[in-house]
């Protein structure tokens, strides 16, 4: 499977990294002082002086992989009529990668794309949504949106497995609960609580000079929880000028103020540099030293991105709990696919992108029994604000700089309900009404010249200044809709079926450079499936699905327009999880996807049929685990056949497998794995000639280790 991050995992101790291998930054970059204070923070993890203890196992307990969070409120998922894949904290440890890119990819009906092979510029398709995953996959982190106001979506780089607690796959439209974008599915990521009064430290080395270095820490008091993260990962790439250096700090606190009453607060700061390879020549694509050349050898950029929120929530009793969080975040992104990184500075012109908005998230749940039939009513209130600006050809140079400005105002109420009837059916509901305004504008950086009044108007001087081209305004109402029913035939067995609507407004960036009658777009999706599980733990899930979408929003090279025809998305997913022993754990999953022009039968671009996984963990010995992965990705249309005479090379069907190695040891788990480990040649993206090739056989060695603790809170 792909590795958007070469060697992305769990560490050897130490902040040394950031001292002994510089990091390659230009003189007068802000994120200089972000590094430093990160490096100290993960030199500080080798002091052995932290928080008192002791821990005799590094891995937290694992989550019931029955739970699925909604916004703070859990369900089981075996009463949810979706297909739904939930990976727990012992999973992510047990895998055989070191990424949450790698990690998604295993699951099944979920593809990467990548155009660097690392995480920047990475993310995840779910369901076949093709070129345009990134506004038709919603990503959450702890119920609050990754995905920005722009056709870049979630930048998953912003995040690290060392902070994730679980992660929760729901496949299918989810619009009620999670409004705009959630079209192919949903990813929440639940980030790491404070159980236990605890400190780890992370470090590991692999190929590509690829280093990731990792503290988090966490304090548990009667009333308050508090967790930090700090991390430093760097790498060459894989190819040439696909460098990536970045660096983070997450804070998370929460203070319980009796039994009723909980407020919390978090803060996330993301820093990075990265080059741009651009795409490989078709005809290159297939020797291996020409396929890790440079296209763009200066190509590159630069990530600023912050974030924080807060929250509260209320028990109120019988009359329900109320829960409140309001978030805040800003990003600056400049860029230059040629010359960012050239020596001589003055030729580069970079395109900045930079956005920034405020959420507010307010909902209130409380159960009701009428008779012999027990409900739960969710009610919710939505709503964000905010700008997005684009500037293209430099930030400031006359007859060339452009400015293409945006601001909006989503909002939205919903409401979701399940009845739980007398007999074993469950009956789930929901409807929400969405409102999106926005008012854009162009501007160009232009010289204005004064001239002399009387003949020959002699020029007297020339002033640049920013001269608006176009104004305009656009707004729309949506809704989306689920229906669903759930049949619990017996403890060990479930049938489910679902009807939902969702919806997708066009986004502030695509509405710049958009077909002046461009639309939302409109999901219908049909998902009907059965989950077993046996007493001894064993799991098999199946599930069929339609999808089709009106007006389908996409870039035809020119501008963002609706697809005329309808889309139609049809296929299943099969899992299971198996113990033949118990010390032997298989598992397995296979995704078939038709994805296809209603009228015209043309296949969706970049949308592979066949996907398929076989697993394996076996602990060897009460302190000796090897895990192992085998992916298999079948073949896909190029991204430039969009219609019937265009026939461009169509990207190649691959198979990967990856192993890991770990060893326990008190306090310490020593670590090793090879991915891609037979160095197959394969890409993810492909328009036209132009193949994005990913990384090839790449091995890491690394170490956990967890300080010795007292007093731990269960």
């Amino acid at each position: 499977m792909i590795k958007c991050t070469p060697c992305h995992g769990q560490t050897l101790p130490g902040g040394l990294l950031s001292a002994a291998f510089p990091i390659r930054v230009r003189p007068d970059d802000q994120a200089d002082f972000h590094r430093r204070l990160l490096g100290a923070l993960l030199g500080i993890g080798l002091i052995p002086a932290p928080l008192n203890g002791l821990c005799d196992n590094i891995r937290d307990q694992p989550q019931p992989l029955s739970e699925v969070t909604v916004f703070g409120t859990s369900d089981s998922v075996l009463q949810q009529p979706k297909s739904i894949t939930v990976i727990d904290r012992q999973a992510i440890l047990n895998a055989a990668g070191n990424s949450l890119i790698d990690l998604l990819a295993r699951e099944a009906n979920i593809s990467p794309r990548s155009y660097t092979g690392n995480d920047k510029y990475c993310g995840i398709d779910i369901r076949g949504m093709g070129d345009t995953f990134s506004s038709n996959v919603l990503i959450l982190v702890d119920g609050v949106r990754l995905n920005a106001p722009d056709l870049s979506g979630a930048d998953l780089s912003t995040l690290s497995l060392g902070q994730i607690e679980r992660i929760e796959v729901i496949r299918g439209g989810g619009g009620v609960l999670y409004g705009d974008g959630a079209v192919g599915g949903v990813v929440n990521i639940v980030t790491r609580k404070a159980k236990q009064t605890r400190t780890e430290i992370y470090n590991s080395h692999g190929s590509f000079d690829t280093f990731d270095s990792r503290l988090n820490a966490a304090l548990n008091t009667d009333s308050i929880r508090a967790s930090l993260n700090a991390a430093h990962y760097q790498t060459r790439g894989y190819r040439e000028n696909t460098f990536l250096d970045k660096n983070q700090l997450n804070a998370k606190l929460a203070y319980s103020a009796g039994q009723a009453v909980e407020l919390t607060g978090s803060f996330r700061m993301h820093d990075d540099e990265y080059g741009l390879a651009g795409p490989v020549d078709i005809g290159a694509i297939g020797d291996s030293r020409l396929r890790r050349q440079a296209a763009t050898p200066y190509g590159g950029g630069e990530t600023h991105d912050y974030a924080g929120d807060v929250g509260a929530a209320v028990d109120w009793g019988k009359t329900g709990k109320t829960q409140l969080k309001l978030a805040y975040r800003y990003r600056d992104n400049p860029y230059e696919t040629a010359n960012y990184w050239s020596p001589d500075q003055s030729a580069v012109n970079p395109w900045r992108n930079a956005f920034q908005h405020r959420e507010l998230d307010l909902r209130h749940r409380f159960d009701l029994d009428i008779g012999p039939v027990g409900q739960n009513w969710t009610f919710g209130y939505y709503r964000r604000i905010g700008s997005v600006a684009r500037h293209e050809n430099g930030t400031d140079i006359p007859t060339q700089s452009q400015l293409q400005q945006a601001d909006f105002d989503n909002r939205s109420g919903f409401v979701n309900t399940a009845w739980y009837l007398p007999i074993p059916l469950i009956l789930n509901a929901g409807y929400r009404r969405d409102s999106f305004s926005l008012q854009r504008e162009a501007n160009k950086y232009d010289l204005v010249c004064r001239y002399a009044p009387v003949f020959p108007f002699q020029p007297l001087g020339c002033d640049a200044r920013w001269l608006n081209q176009s104004r305009g305004t656009a707004g729309w109402r949506s809704y989306a809709a689920d229906l669903g029913l759930t049949w619990n035939v017996n403890d060990r067995l479930t049938w489910y079926g679902s009807y939902n609507r969702s919806f997708r407004n066009p986004n502030p960036e695509e509405l710049v450079l958009s077909a002046p009658d461009i639309q939302p777009q409109r999901g219908n999706n049909w998902e009907t499936g059965w989950r077993a599980r046996s007493q001894d733990g064993n799991e098999l899930s199946l599930a069929l699905f339609r999808m089709t979408n009106q007006q389908e929003i996409y870039y035809d090279n020119s501008v963002n327009r609706n697809y005329d025809e309808t889309t139609r998305r049809r296929g299943l997913e099969l899992a299971g999880k198996f113990h033949p022993r118990a010390d032997l754990t298989l598992s397995g999953n296979f995704g078939y996807i038709d994805a296809r022009f209603a009228d015209s039968g043309l296949r969706m671009p970049l949308v592979p049929e066949l996907k398929g996984q076989l697993g394996l963990l076996w602990h060897a010995t009460s302190r000796l685990s090897l895990s192992v992965s085998a992916d298999y990705v079948g073949m896909r249309n190029n991204g430039a056949n969009l219609a019937k005479d265009v026939n461009e090379a169509r990207l190649k069907a691959y198979q990967t497998v990856d192993l890991k190695a770990f060893y326990q040891l008190a306090g310490a788990e020593i670590f090793a794995g090879v991915g891609n480990l037979f160095n197959a040649f394969y890409e993810t993206s492909a328009y036209g000639g132009a193949f994005y090739p990913m990384p090839g056989r790449q091995a890491y060695l690394g170490l956990t280790y967890t300080f010795p603790t007292t007093g731990d809170t269960p």
